[in-house]
């Protein structure tokens, strides 16, 4: 199973999500190996770097926009789940991104900026879907809040206008936490740290897309 979390925008957060995500799936036993897109930052790669060796294994390997195609089906018989960290504002990178991708989560920040780059985002994935419904493929896509504060007005905007798109909104939501900071830079998941509200709701999330891949 190939999954993306990726978005045009940056600092919308796909990093973050896709470290966790990889890190909870991988302690529901999952084999699990995260895609990092991004040449000039490389921050999963970074990220796996501090990682200590007694944790779950988490492979972390970088791939070029022509290495991806390619590439990126041979990793999907090797694991369980794949996950793409994806570059943002890279055109035709991020229509492979998609094009390869079974599932696709598409981070949001509580921003009216984040909200108009998703309405970009949304439209290149419909095209992208189309065709590759006329391949006889399925993608399913869906939206994740992310960096929330919760009760905050343009939160709720947000939710109100997400509703406006043919798209699904993940039920779990991504709080604005210390903790995502924290283990960002010694390699682990919140799942692995202190927080257990960040824990709880990272667990929560991969569920979620546990139940989604075995609806798939």
């Amino acid at each position: 199973m190939i999954i993306a979390v990726t978005n045009l925008k940056g600092g919308v957060g796909k990093t973050t999500i896709s470290t966790n995500l990889g890190v909870a799936l991988a302690h529901l036993n999952y084999d699990v190996c995260i895609v990092d897109t991004d040449e000039q930052q490389q921050s999963a790669m970074e990220w796996a770097s501090s990682r200590e060796s007694d944790k779950k294994q988490i492979t972390v390997v970088g791939l070029k926009e022509k290495q991806l195609e390619s590439g990126i089906f041979q990793l999907a018989e090797k694991y369980d789940i794949v996950i793409i960290d994806g570059s943002p504002q890279l055109d035709r990178l991020a229509n492979v991104v998609l094009a390869v991708s079974n599932i696709i989560i598409i981070p949001i920040a509580p921003s009216i900026y984040d909200y108009r780059g998703f309405e970009l985002f949304y439209k290149r994935y419909t095209d992208i879907e189309e065709i590759a419904r006329m391949k006889g493929k399925k993608m399913q896509a869906f939206v994740l809040l992310n960096s929330i504060k919760p009760n905050s007005r343009v939160l709720k905007d947000i939710e109100l206008g997400v509703k406006e798109f043919d798209i699904q909104r993940l039920n779990t939501m991504i709080t604005d936490r210390v903790a995502y900071v924290d283990t960002a830079t010694i390699g682990l998941g919140v799942v692995e740290y202190r927080d257990p509200k960040a824990k709880i709701e990272m667990e929560n999330l991969a569920k979620e897309i546990e139940n989604i891949i075995k609806n798939y």
